[in-house]
């Protein structure tokens, strides 16, 4: 009787430390796959920490829509001098594209530090002019932008082959600093109110006015195979697709001349190999003229009464977009540009 019931009470102490071990297992178990899982994505408008090394010195912010699918396209978008990233999507109405086409934007932003007297970049502007941010081998701005993409591909399985630039006045040039630089990463671009690539080569030149002023006034006689050849400098011996480009101006506006479209155009369409004479011209609305060049490797949208300000056309229909009292009403900027870009059907 006594060996049985002491076989009988170590058998219940056999169970009881089975029992327990496998309690402690599946414990180490689960907290191992919490720990091994990644942290839910962000969604919503919010900065990025960190992104990669930034040689630029840059900041990032990401606007992700709560239904944003895996594979979703990115949109870059910048601001101009003396903006910031906070509202330029909602301003100039390009979050309303982003939540309805479900794409992600990237709007990286110019850093205080690096700004004013005891910076490298007046007025908040991009450093189009200095060849360390706007080539493809150079270890400055324009890497830093190129490594925001790479984190939206990381984090947000970005699409690799659907990632377009948007920008507006000195965010218009750095757009054309990413596509002369970066073609291999951009299908293509939107310049609104912008400037030449290589329209000007030191900071001086950049913010100089006047008729000589290479970039903000009007320009000199350059020829459009120097324009070509000052966006092949940008990325030399590259010889793979070109991503389209679709610019923008006003007709009235008294910072950057009208003839800023025009030697973007040359400059572009001479990358191309097509003419400088439009294949098509038409009016999408009053005062706004729309040429297309070869088969829509370029477009150009000249608004006639617009200064230096975003085209908005506030409203609630698909192609109304942007702020009350933010832009010049006339025709939705990003409506148009992401149809370009092929984003919406």
């Amino acid at each position: 009787m006594e060996s049985r019931s002491a076989a009988g009470a170590e058998s219940r102490f056999s169970v009881r430390r089975i029992r327990t071990l496998l309690t402690v297992i599946v414990a180490v178990a689960a907290t191992a796959v919490l720990t091994a899982a990644p942290a839910r994505a962000e969604t919503g408008f919010h900065e990025v920490p960190a992104f990669g090394s930034n040689p630029g010195n840059l900041r990032m912010f990401a606007y992700v829509p709560e239904q944003a699918q895996s594979g979703a396209p990115v949109v870059v978008l910048f601001h101009g001098c003396g903006g910031s990233a906070e509202d330029l999507d909602i301003d100039t109405g390009w979050r309303k594209y982003a939540d309805t086409y479900g794409f992600t934007l990237v709007l990286p932003e110019q850093k205080d530090e690096n700004v004013g007297s005891g910076g490298i970049v007046p007025h908040r502007c991009f450093s189009a002019w200095n060849p360390a941010d706007r080539t493809h081998d150079g270890e400055g701005e324009a890497r830093s932008v190129v490594q925001m993409v790479d984190h939206m591909k990381a984090r947000y399985s970005a699409d690799a082959d659907r990632v377009y630039a948007a920008g507006y006045s000195g965010g218009g040039a750095a757009t054309n600093v990413m596509l002369a630089a970066h073609p291999e990463v951009f299908e293509a671009g939107a310049v609104f109110f912008g400037m030449a690539y290589g329209c000007a080569d030191t900071e001086t030149d950049y913010f100089r006015t006047g008729s000589l002023a290479p970039c903000p006034g009007r320009y000199n006689l350059v020829s459009p195979t120097e324009w070509g050849d000052r966006i092949r400098s940008a990325h030399p011996g590259y010889t793979g697709a070109r991503p389209r480009v679709q610019i923008w101006h006003g007709g009235s506006d008294l910072l950057i001349n009208k003839k800023s479209l025009e030697k973007q155009r040359d400059g572009w369409t001479d990358v191309f190999g097509v003419p400088q004479t439009p294949t098509s011209s038409s009016s999408p609305a009053s005062g706004v003229t729309k040429q297309v060049y070869g088969s829509g490797q370029v477009e150009t949208y000249l608004i006639d009464a617009m200064g230096h300000e975003a085209p908005v056309d506030p409203g609630t229909g698909i192609d109304r977009c942007g702020t009350v009292g933010r832009g010049h009403d006339s025709l939705c900027g990003p409506y148009y540009a992401s149809r370009f870009f092929g984003l919406g059907g």
